[in-house]
């Protein structure tokens, strides 16, 4: 079998009564092709980007000005995405319990902050009240909110988290490329990219889990898209220690076709693959590798920019790398 591990039996057990799987990602971070590896998982049911819309909304509007300077109506149509988003999340969640089932689910890390979060990066004396929700049948003083999202604690520790990072290097210019095309942004200078590209989100996330984990038993898990894409008995143990089965996990698949032409674009390589494609991972890049590509592609100004968020980005991608599942054993 792919990536077997010599000795399964040692990988820490994944954490009990958690409903489900929640995988925190990042734009271009090889999310989609982890989605498709994991599938076909047994007793799970699947559920994505609930909050996407809430986040695209906020982001795309960024040039408005703060947030508390917006007419009334527009700022709580805006929380109202997220709220609904929110409903959509509990809604999934009921209805795998009900069906006896986990629930695999997934959402950028970024879009797990309200509006008023996102917009406040930008426009940081921002006058506005903050977007408290809560859980379904809990009252509002007994609803928590000491992470760094606008979900309350409840919620997010109903799963085990999986932190999916990628090398910045690779990560970020694809991101600008892929926003360039579909007309999002332009330039690594807009707003929108000051907003999306950093890891930090995913960082202060994953520290609020793991200073939970002596109370919860939960362990955050951080897998890198070189290991998805090169080693399999690291996928093996992430797996094993997630409560995931290893012995499910899809290496081949068949081409498709994606209609609606945002998701084409940013599902553009994974479509038309079968499997696995070799040569995609950071091995050997570097800023000062890629500086000059950067150059002719975006232009010296915008290279110059691009590295200084990749540079900026780097001291939590280096942290995440390093508490990542790596199997120290394959056969």
């Amino acid at each position: 079998m792919p990536g077997a591990i010599s000795n399964d039996a040692a990988t820490p057990a994944p954490a009990e009564r958690v409903c489900g799987i929640y995988h925190i990602t990042h734009p271009r971070s090889a999310s989609n092709l982890f989605q498709n590896m994991m599938g076909r998982q047994p007793g799970f049911q699947y559920s994505s980007y609930k909050l996407f819309g809430a986040g695209f909304g906020a982001l795309t509007q960024l040039q408005r000005g703060p947030l508390g300077e917006w007419p009334k109506e527009d700022r709580e149509r805006l929380f109202g995405l997220f709220e609904a988003g929110f409903e959509g999340m509990q809604e999934e969640v009921e209805g795998a319990v009900r069906s006896g089932k986990k629930l695999f689910m997934k959402e950028h890390a970024v879009f797990l902050s309200a509006a008023d979060k996102l917009l406040g990066r930008i426009y940081n004396n921002d006058n506005v009240a903050p977007l408290v929700v809560h859980e379904r049948g809990v009252a509002p003083n007994k609803s928590s909110h000491t992470n760094p999202t606008s979900l309350p604690d409840s919620f997010l520790l109903k799963f085990q988290p999986i932190f999916q990072i990628r090398h910045p290097v690779l990560m970020f210019p694809s991101l600008v490329r892929a926003q360039m095309d579909v007309k999002v942004a332009g330039r690594p200078c807009d707003s929108i990219c000051q907003v999306m590209l950093q890891l930090r989100d995913s960082r202060t996330l994953y520290d609020w889990y793991a200073a939970k984990t002596a109370n919860t038993g939960i362990i955050p898990r951080v897998i890198d898209a070189d290991d998805v894409m090169n080693d399999a008995a690291s996928m093996r143990k992430l797996c094993l220690e997630t409560g995931l089965n290893p012995d499910a996990i899809v290496y081949e698949w068949e081409e498709r076709v994606v209609e609606d032409p945002m998701q084409a674009r940013f599902l553009s390589t994974l479509a038309k693959s079968k499997g696995i494609l070799k040569g995609l991972d950071a091995k050997g890049k570097s800023v000062e590798g890629e500086m000059e590509k950067w150059a002719k592609e975006f232009g010296r100004e915008d290279a110059e920019e691009l590295a200084r968020l990749v540079e900026r980005a780097m001291g939590d991608y280096e942290y995440l790398y390093g508490k990542r599942t790596v199997a120290e054993e394959t056969e």
